[in-house]
């Protein structure tokens, strides 16, 4: 078993991470979303405009910090100052205190797709200190679509199936072939059937 794999990673399934690097001597971080699609190597797409896709750029290494606390990611966007970080013995980049695992990554690939790169990276290192409890917004927005399709009588049927569709978009863009996409997507099919039923009614 690949080490990606090992720490649960699914083919084709984005999480959510922070990814954390140099800008000269300061460490930057920033929420994105990573992918794997052989578990050799990792994929995550930034914007052009960003401070991280810089940093890539310049000194080839990033980590990819895998964390599970909300507030790592809040603080991360909105209130930087608080996020604390310590060097990375492998690669020249920071990595979050706070950090229960990371991944130690070495630039491998860029490909520009309009205003985002896609980057390819090859895994260094990959420390876990206890469980790792990958992020994956596919199970939450699953429990939403479940908890909204309850709420017709309240809500109307229009903007429940509206809901449904865009979650069942976001559900099949990061966890394909799920349990999360193959649910979301029988709430779906049964909106349609009830618009379908009151219509040949």
């Amino acid at each position: 078993m690949k080490p990606l794999q090992k720490i649960g990673m699914q083919k084709g399934w984005i999480y959510e991470v922070i990814v954390s690097t140099y800008g000269g001597d300061e460490p930057h971080s920033a929420p994105m979303g990573v992918w794997t699609d052989d578990f050799d190597a990792l994929n995550v797409e930034i914007y052009t405009e960003g401070a991280t896709l810089k940093n890539i750029m310049e000194l080839q290494e990033f980590a990819v910090n895998l964390v599970n606390d909300v507030t790592v990611f809040y603080d991360s966007l909105f209130d930087r100052e608080s996020v604390e970080y310590r060097d990375s013995p492998n690669i020249r980049a920071p990595i979050l205190l706070k950090a229960p695992a990371v991944i130690e990554a070495r630039l491998t690939g860029l490909e520009k797709r309009g205003g985002r790169f896609r980057v390819e990276c090859l895994p260094v290192h990959i420390e876990a200190n206890g469980p790792v409890n990958l992020i994956n917004r596919a199970k939450a927005t699953a429990i939403e679509s479940l908890i909204l399709a309850t709420r017709l009588p309240y809500l109307g049927r229009e903007k429940v199936r509206d809901a449904l569709r865009e979650n069942h978009r976001v559900v099949k863009k990061v966890a394909p072939g799920s349990e999360y996409e193959r649910i979301v997507e029988k709430l779906v099919a049964a909106q349609h059937g009830l618009a379908a039923d009151e219509r040949s009614g």
